[in-house]
C-alpha cells in the first residue's frame, strides 16, 4: 500500500480509531471443532471476549461490546477471533491454556482476520505492535495473562520462508518468491493524484532460476481500508504485466513503473498491488 515514513506514523495513529463509514465488527461467525456454531453472549464484565462453557454445557464466547479507551476495534476483533480459535481447535477448558495453545489460538484468529476481513501481512504487523504496546493496566480487559505476541509467525509467507530455511520448502516456484505488498512504494504522484511513479521489490529464496510474470493492478482504495490494511475495497482500473528472470538465491531487486488511473472517487486514493506467477 501507500508507503513512506508518514504512512507508518499515520497507520499507528489511525489504527485505533473507529471509522464511522465502515466500522470494524467486534465478533465473527464461530464454530467449534465439530462444526457446531458457537454463539456470542453479551456481558458487561469488562473483559473484551472470553471462550466459555456455559451452565448448560454449551460452548459460547462472552464479550463486552463497549469501547475501551486505548483499545482499537481491530484489537477487540482479534481478541474475539483468538477466543473463537480455542473453540475451533477443541481446547480443553477444564485447565488453563498453555503458551502453545495460546499461540495456536492466535494463529487461528490471524487466519480469520486474513480470510474474512482482508487483513494483510502489513496490517497484522501493525496489530502485533499495538498488542505488544498494551500496558499492564489493560490486563483485566484481556482473557489471558500478560504474554508476548508473535502474530507475524502465523503469516503464511513467514511459515513458507521458515520452511525454506529448514529445507522443507514446497517445490512450487511461487513458494520461492520473496515479495510483500507491504513493501510496495509510491514514489511520487501528479498534482491531481491520478498518476504515480512506483516501485515493488522481488527476490528468489531458492537455488534455481525463476521465470516470473508480475501482474501489477493499479486502481483506487478507500482511505478507511488503507487505515486497517484491508484490500477488500480495492478497485483495479489498469493492469501492467512484466516478465522478469530471477537468478538463484537472488536478493530483492526493485522494479519501477509509471501508471495513470482514469478517476479517483471521493474518499479514495490511488494504490496498487502485485500478483506474482513463476515457473
Amino acid at each position: 500500500m501507500r508507503n513512506g515514513s508518514w504512512l507508518v506514523l499515520a497507520l499507528i495513529c489511525v489504527f485505533g480509531a473507529r471509522s464511522e463509514a465502515q466500522p470494524v465488527p467486534l465478533t465473527i461467525t464461530c464454530s467449534d471443532s465439530s462444526g457446531r456454531p458457537v454463539p456470542p453472549a453479551q456481558v458487561t464484565n469488562g473483559t473484551i471476549a472470553k471462550a466459555m462453557i456455559d451452565r448448560e454445557g454449551r460452548r459460547v464466547i462472552e464479550y463486552d461490546p463497549r469501547s475501551i479507551d486505548g483499545i482499537s476495534s481491530q484489537q477487540q476483533l482479534f481478541v474475539y477471533a483468538h477466543e473463537c480459535g480455542h473453540h475451533a481447535l477443541g481446547h480443553d477448558f477444564r485447565q488453563p491454556f498453555n503458551i502453545s495453545q495460546e499461540q495456536d489460538a492466535d494463529c487461528s484468529g490471524v487466519r480469520s482476520l486474513i480470510n474474512r476481513y482482508g487483513f494483510t501481512d502489513y496490517s497484522i504487523g501493525i496489530l502485533q505492535a499495538t498488542m505488544r504496546d498494551l500496558t499492564p493496566a489493560y490486563a483485566r480487559d484481556l482473557p489471558w495473562r500478560p504474554r508476548l505476541y508473535n502474530l507475524e509467525d502465523c503469516l503464511p509467507s513467514v511459515i513458507s520462508a521458515r520452511a525454506a530455511a529448514s529445507g522443507r520448502a514446497e517445490t512450487s516456484a511461487d513458494s520461492c518468491v520473496l515479495h510483500n505488498d507491504g513493501e510496495n512504494a509510491i514514489l511520487s504522484k501528479s498534482r491531481d493524484g491520478r498518476s504515480i511513479d512506483a516501485t515493488y521489490s522481488v527476490g528468489n529464496r531458492c537455488t534455481r532460476d525463476l521465470n516470473c510474470t508480475f501482474t501489477t493492478e493499479i486502481g483506487t482504495l478507500p482511505d478507511v481500508d488503507a487505515d486497517v490494511g484491508s484490500w477488500r475495497g480495492f478497485r483495479a482500473q489498469k493492469t501492467i504485466t512484466d516478465q522478469h528472470r530471477l537468478g538463484p538465491m537472488a536478493p530483492k531487486a526493485e522494479f519501477r513503473f509509471h501508471a495513470t488511473v482514469d478517476a479517483i472517487p471521493t474518499g479514495e486514493s490511488v494504490d496498487f498491488r502485485v500478483i506474482t506467477s513463476c515457473r
